[in-house]
């Protein structure tokens, strides 16, 4: 078995930003893993200064492409869209 650090970087490096979708629905249980991935991800003190909003609503999706340039078509074509939010400072300071 390889090193993981050289597993992880390899594929970071062979990494690419996908701009085409198939219709099909993406499956809860991926989307679960992908959201259970990121909830895990490190934050300082743990914090975890973010909110994500899961968007598959043909509406929505549109509200998210205008807010970009007119060229980010490509949003609609996706099944879904996981929109990381950052909370205020005011919020965690709260916490």
């Amino acid at each position: 078995m390889e090193n993981p650090v050289v597993e992880v970087l390899e594929i970071i490096k062979e990494r690419r930003s996908i701009r085409k979708y198939k219709t099909k629905p993406v499956e809860n249980e991926k989307i679960n893993k992908v959201l259970e991935a990121a909830r895990l991800a490190p934050s300082a003190n743990n914090q975890q200064p973010w909110h994500f909003i899961l968007v598959t609503k043909p509406e929505a999706k549109e509200s998210l492409r205008a807010a970009f340039k007119p060229e980010r078509q490509w949003l609609m074509q996706a099944p879904a869209i996981i929109c990381r939010m950052r909370r205020s400072k005011e919020s965690l300071e709260k916490k």
